[in-house]
């Protein structure tokens, strides 16, 4: 009889065994898929399997890692229970994933269930992301043999030394400088790498001088943003909007010549300060007409609203509006820490006399500093419209990077060549005699821009302008919007210039 027994006991042992591991397979397979990213993947295969009831515990540990980083914490909670004899994934690999996602309680949650010893350092990090200090501080002391940059790094944050959020060169931005901005930023508990420069932030406050407004400037060799300056209490350079005025002549300007309009074939051009639209006159900033005018580059620097008016009947209202939602209007963008809106297409022109408006800027449309420094980088970028980046970095509270930038959108607005025609006729509103930008320039240094003035005059004018320089190798692109400033040729130019005095020695 015991010879009978002992050959059924090990076959018994080899189907058991043969079982397990045939459950353990699915459950690294599973592992990997969570590990990928592939988190329903992980959650498909781990359910189905651990209905065979082997490794319970193991199938328990990674449902619940895998229910924790989709944020259900509802299905998570059936398993955060029972601790594996061999960890399927480790307390560190878990505190990566919900740390990313500022998941803190969520990690303290699994962590009371499975209590690795080696995660004591996540442990005190979640406590002090959810402002447990002492508790933080007690888990910390027991802590043997970690990092000692981790460590240092903790004990700041648990004495309240972390700056949350940071410029680029790793100093605080929670001062008076950045105030607006810092109060409309997303607050959470991880650390947050910007873009900012503190100069450039700093020149273009003191540039804007007594003049509410706001300045936002950008890199456009990387479209990183260098500042987002409001001397607001409210962060008025993304959250206010206003009337765009002459700036939008030079999307008029690289929409017609991108899209067929034969616009040399126009000149010489004679603006006589009015235009005839359906029996309606359309009249130019300038009364008694600019005259003569012997290519676009005049056109651009005197502002001639007339000309850019005949060009945007030329293009139509619906070659407008398409090529106005292709720069940006009506959509937002993505900083990497923040969703920004851009300019707005308010109510569509009704017929050609409206369609003029559209196309120098009036009555149809609005803009903001953001979206406006976003276009004089597409401008430095030779008519590429890019996603600005603020974000660098994104750190849990142990410095490991829990985020990067996001992929920066790009679009080809006009043709390498228009860009570079509109871009002459933005360098001779800085240098001719007549040209609106004429006070801004600073001598040494090669800028292409353009001005605009808008609002109601009874209420105050907005002075606007929108800038590179240098021409040939940009450096720095901008978008200034003054309120009550009057006419953009005068005060308007002056903060320009004064500002780009300020960073001249980076340029």
């Amino acid at each position: 009889m015991k010879r009978l027994l002992a050959p059924l006991f090990v076959a018994l042992a080899l189907l058991v065994a043969l079982l397990f591991g045939v459950a353990w397979l699915p459950l690294r397979e599973a592992r990997e898929a969570w590990r990928a990213g592939r988190d329903a993947d992980a959650i498909a295969t781990a359910e189905r399997w651990s209905r065979l009831r082997l490794w319970p515990a193991a199938y328990g540990q990674l449902l619940a890692a895998a229910y924790l980083t989709v944020g259900n914490r509802a299905a998570a909670q059936a398993h955060l229970s029972g601790r594996p004899l061999r960890p399927v994934v480790s307390e560190e690999e878990v505190a990566k994933r919900l740390f990313a996602g500022e998941r803190y309680d969520d990690f303290l949650a699994y962590d009371a269930a499975f209590h690795e010893v080696g995660a004591a350092l996540d442990r005190a990090a979640a406590l002090a992301a959810t402002h447990r200090m002492t508790e933080a501080a007690a888990v910390l002391r027991g802590v043997r043999g970690a990092d000692p940059k981790k460590v240092a790094l903790l004990q700041n944050a648990i004495a309240g030394n972390v700056a949350w959020f940071a410029d680029r060169n790793g100093g605080s931005i929670d001062n008076a400088d950045f105030a607006p901005l810092v109060r409309a930023l997303p607050h959470g508990s991880s650390i947050v790498e910007t873009t900012l420069d503190p100069f450039v932030q700093r020149a273009a406050l003191q540039a804007l001088g007594s003049y509410r407004g706001s300045i936002v400037a950008i890199d456009p060799r990387t479209n990183e943003l260098l500042a987002i300056a409001s001397n607001a209490k409210e962060n008025i350079a993304i959250d206010r909007q206003y009337e765009p005025g002459s700036v939008i002549k030079v999307l008029t300007g690289l929409n017609a010549l991108t899209n067929g309009v034969d616009v040399r074939a126009m000149f010489p051009y004679v603006c006589k300060g009015e235009l005839m639209i359906d029996g309606r006159h359309f009249g130019d900033w300038v009364p008694s007409g600019h005259g003569t005018l012997n290519g676009i580059d005049d056109a651009l620097a005197v502002s001639c609203n007339v000309f850019f008016a005949d060009v945007g009947l030329r293009l139509g209202r619906e070659r407008l509006q398409q090529f106005m939602k292709s720069a940006g209007f009506g959509g937002q963008t993505n900083t990497g820490i923040m969703t920004v809106p851009l300019g707005k297409l308010l109510d569509p022109p009704y017929n050609n006399f409206e369609t003029a408006f559209l196309a120098i800027g009036l009555k149809h449309e609005s803009i903001n500093a953001f979206h406006l420094a976003m276009l004089a980088s597409a401008m430095a970028n030779r008519g590429v419209l890019t996603a600005p980046r603020l974000l660098r970095a994104r750190r849990s509270i142990l410095g490991d990077v829990v985020a990067l930038p996001p992929a920066q959108g790009r679009v080809q607005l006009g043709s390498p060549a228009a860009a570079e025609t509109m871009i002459r006729a933005m360098q001779a509103v800085a240098t001719e005699p007549r040209g609106t930008g004429r006070r801004a320039p600073v001598p040494g240094l090669t800028m292409a821009m353009k001005t605009g003035t808008a609002g109601e005059r009874k209420s105050g004018l907005e002075a606007l302008i929108m800038a590179f320089a240098p021409v040939e190798q940009p450096r720095i692109a901008f978008g200034l919007i003054a309120e009550d400033a009057g006419p953009a040729e005068i005060a308007g130019a002056k903060i320009a210039h004064d500002f780009l005095e300020s960073i001249r020695s980076r340029l």
